[in-house]
């Protein structure tokens, strides 16, 4: 299995940490991930707060990371890059 850049699976779960300098960028990103996830059908854990995002992937259908999880993850680094 190939992790995208910046990931690391964590209890079984693909994670990332986004940082950003405050509230605002960090709800951007979860209002894009959302938006992303309702169009491919898949869904993150999504945490938040001020600066800071916390994504977690896998299929909730097999408790696993599935290859959906890692082009999910590969997307959002493509979301994080014209931010």
């Amino acid at each position: 299995m190939d992790i995208p850049e910046g990931w690391t699976v964590v209890e079984e779960r693909l994670m990332r940490e986004f940082e950003f300098s405050n509230f605002d960028q960090a709800k951007q990103l979860v209002d894009a991930i959302s938006l992303h996830a309702k169009e491919v059908d898949h869904h993150p854990e999504l945490h938040f707060g001020w600066g800071y995002v916390i994504v977690e992937l896998y299929t909730h259908d097999t408790s696993s990371i599935t290859e959906q999880d890692l082009k999910f993850a590969t997307q959002i680094n493509q979301l994080t890059e014209v931010e």
